[in-house]
């Protein structure tokens, strides 16, 4: 149903004592996430992995229960998936007190043969490289903060509000169009100019995920840093 190669790496950086990043690549269907988690005492983990888990368990039912192409119905099931995983860090947060103030970022690529469904929520983000060029699709919420080498403040997160507002896109996707999802990790210590040079050197997934890693890691990585890839 999608053709699409998906590889991921995650690392915990130079400065954090635990990753808070979670990911899901499943080729089988298009479908890659990336969520990056906020909160002490291991929230953050827990949030992440919360998102990561509802979103995707929501989509594969989607793919049992609707024909394929049904692009209005994929991005009202896409959405509410998110609002699902909303409620459900929520919800556990009110369960443990030890995870009080949990969210998380969440982005989601949703390839469906030539067209690709996009949300977020946060700052982590989604690129397009095409043609030497490299393309934002998403739009940080957030803001600087006097820490601006540890973390942005969140305008929006996963978890921080009953009700999350969700960005949305649809593309069209071109033959050899590649896709990177990443946290914060790598955008604040790489740059779009230190992307591009490695995906513009490294034609092969594993190794430019790779790349990116190592590069983020040179450049201090204060923060854990998680990277998918996807080729169409």
């Amino acid at each position: 149903m999608a053709n699409v190669t998906l590889y991921a790496r995650t690392d915990i950086g130079l400065v954090r004592t635990n990753n808070e990043d979670s990911y899901l690549t499943d080729p089988a269907h298009g479908l890659a996430i990336v969520a990056d988690g906020m909160g002490g005492h291991a929230g953050g983990e827990v949030a992440s992995r919360i998102t990561v888990e509802t979103v995707s368990e929501s989509l594969m039912a989607a793919d049992s229960l609707w024909p394929f192409g049904r692009t209005q119905r994929e991005r009202t099931r896409l959405v509410d998936a998110i609002s699902n995983a909303n409620r459900r860090v929520r919800d556990a947060a009110a369960r443990d007190g030890a995870l009080a103030g949990m969210g998380t970022t969440v982005v989601v690529l949703w390839v469906r043969g030539r067209k690709a469904h996009v949300a977020h929520v946060g700052d982590s983000r989604i690129y397009r490289y095409r043609d030497d060029a490299l393309v934002q699709l998403t739009r940080d919420h957030s803001w600087p903060s006097e820490e601006a080498a540890m973390r942005n403040v969140l305008t929006r997160a996963v978890g921080a509000e009953d009700k999350v507002e969700i960005d949305y896109r649809l593309l069209d996707v071109a033959r050899g169009d590649v896709f990177l999802l990443c946290s914060d990790g790598l955008t604040r210590p790489v740059g779009d100019e230190g992307i591009v040079s490695i995906l513009r050197e490294f034609k092969n997934g594993e190794e430019a995920s790779a790349r990116l890693i190592e590069l983020a890691k040179k450049n201090g990585a204060p923060d854990n840093v998680t990277v998918v890839l996807a080729y169409c």
